[in-house]
């Protein structure tokens, strides 16, 4: 089982999802693009801003800003950081943000697939949502799901993880990082199910090696990404009013 393999996903099928969901992520795209406009109105962008606001020149592996952003009333938090060339991806990028929940955010009957080595058993840790990828020019162009010792999460199985991609949501620290917050809250819930798909692939990737594969998958040095999704924006916003306008035709003929 190669990296290479896990991170074959194609595009999700939005003809199959509720109408529910659908409107959902096109409220989603709303709020998208207003923080989009705003960041363009200010001459900002999220990339830039916050590589711009620390006192250092841009490295691989480090992170930005050097304290991830957090917010203790909702147990999210973020931070963006390229890969070393050590542990470099299969596609050319400027960097990522990662997205992330506190343990105690989760139900107490959530039990973890994989823990750190050393686990804080009483205060937990970092939960690892999803992670979206920039290239040179700073357009966001993947999604990915890294493997367990990338971030050194506490892996938790996808079911458990999915349904809190609809509430990231960062309102209290820094007002710097505000918009670029409320953009990674929007891109969550607009790619909602092609996150969930990859969990998913995640998932059954490591269920598939049974009980004493687990750790040989998750620590295995040679698979950093677990699963991962190319989009154009653009494509994926014709793709939502599509599905939209044929559920809504087909709701209207029933």
């Amino acid at each position: 089982m190669t990296a290479s393999r896990l991170t074959a996903l194609s595009a999700v099928d939005l003809s199959a999802l509720s109408h529910r969901r659908l409107k959902r992520m096109h409220r989603a795209a709303g709020d998208l693009f207003d923080v989009l406009e705003t960041f363009a109105l200010e001459g900002r962008h999220p990339v830039r801003d916050v590589i711009a606001a620390s006192d250092k020149n841009f490295t691989s592996a480090q992170h930005y800003p050097s304290a991830d952003v957090e917010d203790p009333a909702t147990g999210r938090a973020w931070c963006y950081h390229a890969h070393s060339e050590e542990h470099a991806v299969e596609w050319d990028e400027h960097g990522h943000f990662h997205c992330f929940i506190y343990t105690e955010r989760l139900s107490p009957s959530a039990k973890p697939i994989a823990v750190p080595a050393q686990p804080d058993l009483q205060n937990g840790g970092l939960v690892h949502l999803a992670a979206i990828a920039f290239d040179a020019h700073s357009t966001p162009m993947r999604l990915f799901v890294p493997n367990r010792w990338v971030t050194d999460e506490w892996l938790y199985p996808a079911r458990r993880i999915v349904a809190l991609l609809d509430h990231f949501s960062i309102t209290s620290g820094d007002p710097d990082n505000a918009l670029t917050s409320r953009f990674l809250a929007a891109v969550l819930r607009l790619f909602h199910p092609h996150i969930a798909a990859m969990l998913h692939a995640r998932d059954d990737a490591i269920h598939a090696l049974g009980m004493d594969g687990v750790h040989r998958f998750t620590e295995d040095r040679s698979i950093p990404m677990a699963a991962s999704i190319a989009f154009d924006l653009d494509a994926h916003m014709a793709a939502l009013d599509d599905a939209i306008a044929r559920k809504q035709g087909t709701s209207a003929v029933c």
